[in-house]
């Protein structure tokens, strides 16, 4: 017997169904004539097939194999409808191949969606109508699902409040004990002496407390995953941050091998890229320096640790020179025995390594010597010896009667006659100097030159020659003044 199929699913959310009549077909059986209860409200969208169809109709003989899988298929579509937000009064009906829905949707998405998953479950569907299916537009029943969302998410966060308020406690109380463990010098102290990696360690032991902490209050708030995508984030920011801050990073490096190898001490008097004064302090980014005359002068780390850095300080046994001309008519042995012994009777210049003095060049109008000596920079002014010495040298080859001439240069005229030119030639001797040169000055000349009370009596303002501490004294006045960090480290024996 041929069974035309007409197979009538009903969800009805308000109002009874209706079943399409057909004149070409046989008698309906009696499970069509069936109506299926009317069970308003959206609740109605959670019935079963079954439970609004007759008793035994899934089990009809009538039903072919096809039959009972797209009945399996409308029944499964229900089941999906029914969690589907933004469906309202939806009917089904299947007949001949043909999916009719009907009912309201939300928005024109959720119409698609209803579409799609009507192809996706119910097989062998030919086509799948839903011009019934209209979109809603009244205001309020738009917004209920909205309003409907934000209820819920309203009080899903009331119930994580108190998870909430605790990851915060646990998170307050890592910070508080993070900086209660950095502040205790002393545990750090003996762990490591040089300041920078003292000032690391400290650095470490709270970010590890912090981030401890932070990670239980993440893992009490059901977060934990957040901690990979911050991290990722972190990183790829980080590559940015250096490389735009690039001179920044570059500095505090530095700062961190500089700190390390330590090659100058608090108040080391050095030279680094053409800037001379005493050392003030190494920061993380810079190195301050105070000039002689009490000026400040910041230098990036990086730039110190490239440059050549002299240290006038570190090795306290410290030489100096300085040049003196004689007359080319003045015996230079007896000039360098003079300036020896004078600068050796100065106060504050060592016996071993001895005074040293040299015939330096021979020029046109003058003998050129060069004289050294060694000063303890512990004991004795380096500035002040060597301006004494200078002083002692000038004086000795005074009382010698050793001329120091200024530069002279003679000019040769040429004349008619070589006499004329040899007269052109010979420049006058200025009144008051000796015909000859190298003659010594009589001696009741330089029993008076030795004896002037004028020159006896002349204060000597370099008499003290004890180190002078004023940049000292001022670069400890700074460090009172100034809350910047310190990374160098005295050595031992200095404060």
């Amino acid at each position: 017997m041929t069974l035309l199929f007409a197979l009538t699913a009903f969800l009805c959310l308000s109002g009874p169904a209706s079943f399409p009549e057909s004149s070409a077909a046989p008698a309906a059986p009696a499970w069509q004539d069936a109506a299926i209860p009317d069970t308003p409200g959206p609740s109605a969208l959670g019935e079963d097939l079954e439970q609004a169809l007759p008793e035994g109709f899934g089990e009809s003989p009538d039903l072919t194999d096809e039959e009972r899988a797209r009945l399996e298929g409308v029944q499964r579509l229900l089941a999906i409808y029914r969690r589907m937000p933004g469906l309202r009064d939806v009917r089904i009906t299947l007949s001949g191949g043909i999916l009719e829905i009907w009912g309201t949707a939300i928005s024109a998405d959720v119409r698609e969606a209803a579409v799609e998953r009507a192809r996706e479950v119910v097989p062998d569907v030919a086509f799948v109508d839903a011009s019934a299916l209209v979109v809603e537009t009244d205001p309020r029943r738009r917004l209920e699902p909205v309003v409907d969302r934000i209820q819920e998410k309203g009080l899903a966060f009331l119930r994580f409040v108190p998870t909430l308020i605790l990851g915060f406690l646990i998170l307050v109380l890592g910070a508080l004990a993070a900086a209660w463990l950095s502040n205790r010098k002393f545990l750090f102290d003996r762990v490591a002496r040089n300041p920078f990696a003292r000032n690391l360690l400290r650095q470490a032991v709270r970010t590890v407390v912090f981030l401890t902490a932070l990670l239980l209050a993440l893992d009490l708030m059901g977060v934990t995953a957040l901690v990979g995508a911050v991290l990722g984030a972190a990183g790829v920011a980080g590559i940015a941050i250096g490389f735009a801050f690039r001179d920044i990073v570059e500095n505090y490096l530095a700062g961190i091998l500089l700190s390390l190898r330590q090659p100058f001490a608090p108040h080391d008097h050095v030279q680094i890229a053409g800037e001379e004064g005493r050392v003030a302090r190494l920061t993380g980014r810079e190195t301050v320096l105070m000039t002689l005359d009490g000026n400040h002068v910041r230098i990036p780390n990086a730039t110190v640790f490239k440059s050549v850095i002299t240290n006038m300080t570190r090795n306290p046994r410290r030489r100096f020179l300085f040049d003196i001309g004689i007359a080319p008519s003045e015996r230079v042995g007896r000039a360098i025995a003079t300036a020896r012994d004078a600068v050796a009777g100065v106060p504050g210049i060592l016996e071993h390594p001895p005074v040293a003095v040299r015939l330096q060049e021979l020029q046109d109008s003058a003998t050129a010597l060069r004289i050294s000596g060694w000063v303890d920079q512990t004991q004795s002014d380096f500035g002040k010896v060597r301006s004494r010495s200078l002083r002692a040298v000038k004086e000795a080859f005074e009382d010698a009667g050793i001329e120091t001439p200024p530069p002279e240069f003679g000019i040769r005229i040429l004349g008619n006659s070589h006499e004329d030119a040899f007269r052109a030639g010979t420049p006058e001797r200025p009144a008051g100097r000796p015909a000859d040169p190298g003659a010594v000055r009589p001696a009741g000349e330089a029993a008076a030159c030795a004896g002037d009370p004028a020159r006896d009596l002349e204060p000597d303002p370099n008499a003290d020659i004890s180190p002078d501490t004023t940049i000292e004294e001022e670069i400890a006045r700074e460090h009172l003044e100034s809350d910047e960090e310190d990374l160098l480290q005295p050595p031992p024996g200095r404060s």
